[in-house]
């Protein structure tokens, strides 16, 4: 019969996406909202493939847009990868490379834009 640590090592092993999976809330207790300063929450934080960016801001007043580069550059909604506006959004990271998320309405005037880059765990 196998002991409690062998099967610990094995699910470590077998499913360490899910073993070692974080969840970030953006902004924090701030949220998802205009004048977040994003660049410093990033600071510091490591992203990996089945991590969750949790977007918390009151349904109406905002939107996340999954955007590319070009769309995070420019503040531009179109195309797009998918929006969310519940006001708690869960999104996992499922591939590695950047991330990129916009409010479609305040990207622009007060910089609401988030890059996050994913690593392979």
């Amino acid at each position: 019969m196998a002991r409690a640590t062998d099967l610990l090592a094995i699910a470590l092993i077998v499913f360490p996406s899910m073993v070692l999976a974080t969840e970030y809330v953006v902004g924090n207790d701030e949220g998802w909202n205009s004048g977040v300063n994003y660049y410093a929450w990033l600071d510091g934080k490591t992203f990996y493939v089945g991590d969750v960016l949790v977007f918390n801001y009151n349904a109406g007043d905002h939107n996340v847009i999954v955007v590319d580069a070009d769309g995070y550059d420019k503040c531009s909604a179109s195309p797009n990868w998918g929006s969310y506006d519940s006001g708690n959004d869960v999104i996992m990271l499922s591939s590695p490379g950047d991330n990129y998320y916009i409010c479609q309405w305040h990207c622009d005037y007060t910089d609401q834009k988030l890059k996050v880059t994913v690593l392979q765990n």
